[in-house]
């Protein structure tokens, strides 16, 4: 009893300290850091009238992608997206099946309506290094961390879903891609 106790304790400071250092400094804390730090006046929304709700509108859409992905994550993963309780199941199905990524989409989506809503051109830099660095810790780590973990599932998985450039198939019966059994 001690020791499941001692487990989920553990989770959730693991997962508070995954959230702060992942997610709230990609999204909050580096683009504050980077505004503050080049004295450039920025105009929100560049100064052009409805760029400033438009970006606000892809940031909640970005927010609304993640969540999805860690709501399927958790019912058809047995897992989170945190490190700690990773999916114990392959995700292949919904966005998955579109593209291997999809939350590293999301938070893609969500600086670029950063730098639509705050108009500071020091974000555009801050998105192209955040997609190298992204790019780089999925293919050193992430994807041999889960050939490892699934195997063939997972080259037979990687041959059909792209990695980055989500292909949609919308014709009935194929938006998922389906592992051979």
């Amino acid at each position: 009893m001690l020791r499941q106790i001692y487990r989920i304790i553990i989770q959730i400071i693991d997962g508070a300290l995954y959230g702060f250092i992942g997610p709230f400094s990609v999204l909050y804390i580096v683009p504050q850091f980077l505004m503050r730090l080049v004295k450039i006046k920025a105009v929100e929304g560049f100064g052009i009238h409805g760029v400033e709700i438009v970006g606000i509108v892809i940031m909640w859409a970005g927010t609304a992608l993640a969540i999805w992905c860690a709501m399927l994550m958790f019912l058809f993963g047995k897992g989170t997206f945190l490190v700690t309780s990773a999916p114990k199941e392959m995700m292949t199905r919904n966005i998955y099946g579109c593209v291997r990524h999809p939350m590293m989409w999301a938070l893609f989506i969500i600086v670029f309506g950063e730098i639509l809503t705050f108009g500071h051109f020091i974000l555009i830099i801050w998105l192209i290094a955040m997609i190298r660095i992204i790019y780089l810790i999925v293919a050193n780590y992430e994807e041999p961390q889960l050939e490892r973990r699934f195997g063939e599932s997972w080259k037979e998985y990687c041959k059909n879903v792209p990695a980055w450039i989500p292909r949609f198939n919308f014709r009935k019966g194929h938006s998922d891609f389906k592992l051979k059994s």
